[in-house]
């Protein structure tokens, strides 16, 4: 089996790049060729592995690329990188290789999308975000501050200001968009991998119809350790960016009315209204990727409020392996995870009495070490380890590959 997998950065700067180059890495030491193919270095040491072929294309982020304008242009279709993917796809043995994208929006462009399709390859695609169908990216209009109420692409959409930028940015981004879906109609039977069943069952209408879904959730690689007595602990804590569709304020407004101590870590512009809701509130700054787990384990519980569909973030997982419970939105990929009230509790986005209650059942010592205890058990029963990612990825990839060669032959 050989797969060729696109992602626009070759090293680490978030969750997307982080998949795409841990699970290259696994499937290598599973016995997969990778053919790794990026655009914006420098390249991880990561992928130095003898089964892991580098293929370099020499781009920059869109928005560093000279003016706005010539951005622009790039961010809609790069058709440097279009020649360079089809060539380098054309290179690719027949039979049982396939192309996985990763992730596109920032170097390579829709063109990623078209090479893959004009190739001929079985193509499959993680669903880190929602690009692959809305504008932004998000499903969300950040002028409401609320989950998007439009069909993707429609009058209303094209024509709402929901962009966290502006309305020309937001045009720029239909632009995109368009070239997306064209490219994407160019893609037979593609397969969509979404990191939680919250977020496949929220994507799937707005996807080809010819397209198949799985679910293969992210790994999240962490010790285990003895669970930590959550009713021990006094503080709630957001980590993560301070931004309004992660509704930090929406934490800060509940903690106080419940008279739960918060700390917030991280950064983003909602820092000083976070301040300013709950001046009780201990705000900081990130801490070291090697010190996230010791700070979860201080914890009480760890709060996820997000007014947006967040797909998959690996914080819940994190704060399940250390047994520190969680409170999040009903609407959130992990959400698909917690048993309501045993090992969780679930809360509508933007309820700010809803999340003060949840969190006001907390302050009960023995019920937050019950919770505790019962979220480390059901975490460590699954966990989210690299070896399960790769094994229900190559799963995937041997479900695509059957389904192209029975296309093939009724063809």
């Amino acid at each position: 089996m050989r797969v060729v997998i696109v992602s626009d950065f070759g090293a680490v700067n978030g969750g997307a790049a982080k998949v795409a180059i841990e699970s290259a890495r696994g499937l290598a030491e599973a016995g997969v060729d990778v053919v790794f193919a990026c655009a914006i270095g420098p390249v991880s040491d990561r992928l130095d592995h003898p089964r892991i072929e580098v293929a370099h294309y020499q781009g920059e982020e869109v928005w560093q690329v000279g003016s706005k304008i010539a951005a622009a242009r790039q961010g809609i279709w790069n058709a440097a990188a279009h020649d360079f993917l089809t060539a380098l796809l054309a290179e690719q043995p027949r039979g049982d290789t396939l192309v996985h994208l990763h992730q596109w929006t920032k170097a390579f462009s829709p063109a990623a999308i078209a090479a893959a399709g004009a190739s001929g390859l079985p193509v499959a695609i993680t669903m880190h975000d929602y690009f692959s169908f809305c504008p932004t990216g998000a499903y969300f209009d950040f002028k409401t501050g609320a989950p998007c109420q439009q069909t993707p692409m429609s009058v209303g959409c094209v024509t709402a200001n929901c962009d966290r930028a502006s309305y020309v940015h937001k045009l720029v981004r239909v632009a995109r968009q368009w070239r997306s879906d064209e490219a994407m109609r160019g893609l037979k039977a593609p397969l969509f991998i979404h990191v939680s069943e919250f977020a496949r069952r929220f994507a799937e209408p707005f996807l080809p119809k010819s397209a198949r879904h799985v679910v293969v959730e992210n790994m999240m690689e962490a010790p285990r350790r003895e669970p930590v007595d959550a009713g021990a602990n006094r503080h709630a804590l957001f980590l993560g960016r301070f931004t309004q569709e992660k509704a930090g304020d929406v934490l800060a407004r509940a903690a106080l009315a419940a008279g739960m101590p918060v700390r917030f870590v991280g950064e983003g512009p909602l820092a000083a209204e976070i301040a300013r809701l709950n001046p009780a509130a201990e705000v900081r700054g990130w801490v070291p990727a090697e010190r996230v787990f010791d700070e979860i384990a201080q914890a009480r519980c760890l709060v996820l409020p997000s007014l947006w569909y967040e797909p998959g973030p690996l914080v819940i997982a994190e704060a399940r392996s250390l047994g520190v419970p969680v409170v999040l939105a009903r609407t959130t990929g992990p959400a698909s995870w917690i048993e309501d009230g045993t090992d969780g509790i679930l809360v509508d986005g933007g309820d700010v009495d809803g999340l003060s209650d949840a969190l006001s059942r907390l302050q009960d010592d023995a019920f937050a070490s019950r919770m505790g205890a019962a979220a480390h058990r059901r975490y460590w029963a699954d966990p989210l380890t690299t070896q399960r990612h790769v094994s229900r990825t190559i799963a995937a990839y041997r479900g695509l590959l059957q389904a192209g060669e029975v296309q093939a032959a009724s063809a």
